[in-house]
């Protein structure tokens, strides 16, 4: 439905596909293919396994077009980034986990209301033909219906509409392995993939959930906490609009990782990306940089409105 929309588990021996079946991946994983909620809604196909987000990247390649965005090198992280590292220890994982657990649980419940509609804009980094170009980055808003009956009732897919996520939240349990049995109920997996990294792609779904009840989303920010292979980048990354951000991902022996990015300030989820971990081609197109951004998505203003078209 909204992001990730973004993107999957990823492996280095994920087959090649033709164009014609790379597409439907690509729309899917990228956050911005938003469309217009009177029409259409943005789709998160549980479903999508590594291929899928391999699809993804290779449809990039194939359209000559690559995401702008910072590696993780070296260099003066400036005053912002240093006052995150000086905040918090970026080498503690579940220690991070368990803070943003804890801001989550002292939010105020939105309380969304049937016959409201949700107001989401976000940013995601512009395609380029090659990297670093400067490129302005990619601002959208959307519309979506809270209870939407379209998906409601059980016949699309994996999609859940807003009311059904905030209430499958609200009742998550707290012990984390009852936790992760719901969530991949929930989003079922299509392929054969290891339980945590099941877990881990239901995770990342949920934390982008807004409406939230706040014990359910900080319900899920503890059982990551408690997930195998958790790592923090060790320093401050950017976010689609450049800013600093803290960096959450599962270790992968895939060619690339997906990270949950978190606002230093709050740690309330600010957006996510894709980032390879080697040097090389990625699923044999261009070769890649260990640290560059494939693909980098943020969240900017989420709200609750009366209305399609109004603006909080």
């Amino acid at each position: 439905m909204d992001e990730i929309t973004s993107v999957r588990e990823l492996r280095a021996d994920a087959p090649p596909a033709d164009r014609a079946r790379l597409a439907p991946g690509r729309r899917r994983l990228l956050e911005a293919a938003e469309r217009p909620a009177a029409r259409t809604r943005l789709r998160v196909d549980w479903r999508i396994t590594a291929l899928g987000a391999a699809a993804a990247v290779a449809a990039a390649a194939l359209a000559g077009a690559q995401l702008a965005g910072e590696g993780t090198g070296g260099g003066d992280p400036g005053p912002a980034a240093s006052r995150v590292q000086q905040q918090y220890d970026l080498t503690d994982a579940p220690a991070l986990l368990h803070a943003a657990a804890d801001a989550a649980a002292a939010r105020p419940d939105p309380e969304p209301r049937v016959g409201q509609w949700v107001y989401r804009k976000t940013v995601r980094g512009n395609e380029t033909s090659e990297p670093g170009t400067g490129a302005v980055p990619d601002t959208q808003e959307n519309w979506y219906q809270y209870a939407d009956p379209e998906f409601e009732n059980w016949k699309e897919g994996d999609d859940h509409s807003y009311r059904e996520r905030y209430e499958f939240l609200a009742g998550l349990p707290a012990e984390p392995e009852k936790l992760w049995s719901e969530a991949r109920d929930f989003y079922p997996s299509g392929g054969d993939e290891p339980v945590s990294a099941h877990n881990y792609r239901a995770a990342r779904v949920l934390l982008q959930s807004w409406p939230a009840p706040p014990e359910g989303l900080a319900r899920v920010y503890r059982a990551l906490a408690e997930l195998d292979g958790m790592q923090a980048v060790d320093h401050p990354v950017e976010d689609a609009q450049g800013h600093p951000a803290i960096a959450l991902y599962r270790e992968t022996d895939g060619p690339t990782r997906e990270e949950i990015l978190l606002d230093p300030d709050t740690l309330a989820y600010r957006g996510s990306r894709l980032v390879a971990t080697g040097n090389g081609p990625v699923f044999g197109e261009r070769d890649r940089r260990e640290g560059d951004v494939l693909i980098n998505s943020a969240v900017l203003r989420t709200a609750m409105v009366d209305a399609e078209g109004e603006r909080p």
